[in-house]
């Protein structure tokens, strides 16, 4: 069975520096200012948190924040950040390690953040829709879901085909200390029209002492369709309202790369 990906951030503390280092936009954080507008001092939910790129800026602006992540070492990075802000700030965050499918989700939010291409963390479509289930039950009447992901309609691509080896894949880099990740990824089965493919996943991290530890490990993926995540939306109780096709904020068309949603809970 495969596993899902929190066996990839979670080897070894390096991950989360070589995660900060590669995954430092900013554009997802803007558009979702822009959409909360004036509201002040909203409970703010975000799973699958990581080291807390969308969340800590929506604390420093005044937002109570819960970052729910499975993997600790992304957490802890996240808690390190959150040490060097005032002590006021951190009173308005809570960070908790949970395993977004079979755990619960805490309640009463204003606003729920699956950004940062989330979906693609969970094997299969029905996992999605669960994630999807559980952040509307989470939401108050009248918060909003904000879902950030790249999308494809019809059957598997055909440059999700190939079965070949990417020998530079995430997470790849030398941290500050000299430590070096390198990490493979073979694909190497796919479901044509149910879009799902599987890959076998190595991590080697050479430290400085010379040193070195090993991960290997299997992954499913699940590209969502832009019809699927309206659906999920819709049948949990929420109102799409604005549909954007990137994180500029320009409206979507069939030929964008992302499918970003703003749905109301009714």
């Amino acid at each position: 069975m495969a596993e899902n990906k929190v066996s990839m951030y979670d080897v070894e503390s390096h991950v989360a520096e070589i995660y900060d280092s590669q995954e430092n936009y900013t554009n997802d954080v803007d558009l979702i200012r822009k959409l909360i507008g004036g509201r002040e001092s909203l409970r703010i939910l975000e799973p699958f948190c990581g080291t807390g790129r969308i969340f800590i800026p929506l604390l420093i602006a005044g937002h109570q924040v819960v970052g729910l992540d499975q993997a600790q070492v992304m957490l802890n990075r996240a808690q390190e950040k959150i040490n060097q802000l005032p002590d006021e700030m951190k009173t308005r965050v809570a960070l908790t390690q949970t395993d977004v499918l079979n755990e619960d989700w805490p309640l009463d939010f204003d606003l729920v953040i699956l950004g940062g291409n989330c979906l693609y963390e969970l094997a299969t479509a029905e996992e999605q829709e669960k994630c999807i289930a559980r952040a509307s039950a989470s939401l108050r009447p009248g918060g909003y879901v904000y879902l950030d992901n790249n999308h494809m309609e019809g059957t598997l691509s055909e440059s999700w085909q190939r079965l070949d080896i990417d020998e530079k894949a995430f997470p790849t880099g030398t941290c500050k200390d000299g430590t070096k990740v390198q990490s493979e990824r073979e694909r190497f089965w796919f479901d044509i029209p149910q879009r799902l493919v599987k890959y076998r996943r190595s991590t080697r991290i050479t430290f400085a002492d010379g040193s070195i530890r090993t991960k290997e490990y299997i992954v499913q993926c699940h590209p969502p369709s832009k019809v699927e995540m309206q659906t999920w939306l819709e049948k949990y109780g929420l109102v799409v309202e604005q549909i954007f096709g990137d994180r500029a904020g320009n409206p979507y068309e069939d030929a964008s790369n992302r499918a970003i949603f703003w749905a109301k809970k009714s």
